[in-house]
């Protein structure tokens, strides 16, 4: 059985055997030198850039968010300013509307005063012609009675009074009765 078993004896022995250790250091000790070289040219050649990329960005950004902020800002104020406005022109439309409400009323209260003036007016022609058609009605009816008054006297009294002297009675005695009705409708 041990014949199978030393090859894998010799191996795992040959891992950690000097001359190995040896190689494990050599190995470490270039690898330790490569790292620092990379590091130092990475460091002096890409290190810089990247870090001006960084800083460059930094402030992008910090412009950005500076203008972000003045943006906020100028809305705001910009804000405040269309609702002053609105709140203004809403004052102004409110203030048309009542202004408008007065015209309207005072229009009306003129067109109310004038329709009035207007059927007073014709009323008071309306009077003044009936009172004057009766005043004519009036003089016809005198002239008419004053006719029949004599006409009817003439023949009660005949020939004994003049038929001129019986008119001139007979139309006085009628315009005083008609001027006592004409007063009467006058009042």
């Amino acid at each position: 059985m041990n014949f199978l078993y030393p090859v894998m004896l010799e191996a795992e022995s040959s891992l950690f055997s000097a001359d190995q250790m040896g190689g494990y250091a050599a190995t470490i000790l270039i690898t330790i030198i490569n790292v620092a070289v990379a590091y130092f040219i990475i460091k002096k050649a890409v290190f810089k850039k990247i870090m001006k990329v960084i800083e460059t960005r930094e402030e992008q950004i910090k412009a950005s968010l500076d203008d972000a902020e003045k943006s906020k800002q100028e809305a705001a104020e910009n804000a405040a300013q269309s609702k002053a406005a609105i709140d203004e022109a809403r004052k102004q439309a409110n203030e048309i509307l009542e202004e408008a409400k007065r015209d309207a009323a005072s229009q009306s209260d003129l067109t109310r005063k004038k329709a009035e003036t207007e059927a007073n007016e014709m009323l008071s022609r309306a009077s003044e012609d009936v009172v004057r058609m009766k005043k004519v009605a009036l003089e016809e009816m005198k002239d008419e009675i004053s006719d029949l008054s004599v006409a009817v006297a003439g023949r009660i009294i005949g020939d004994i009074v003049d038929h001129d002297k019986l008119k001139t009675l007979a139309n006085r005695h009628t315009e005083e009765i008609l001027e006592e009705e004409v007063d009467k409708l006058g009042e």
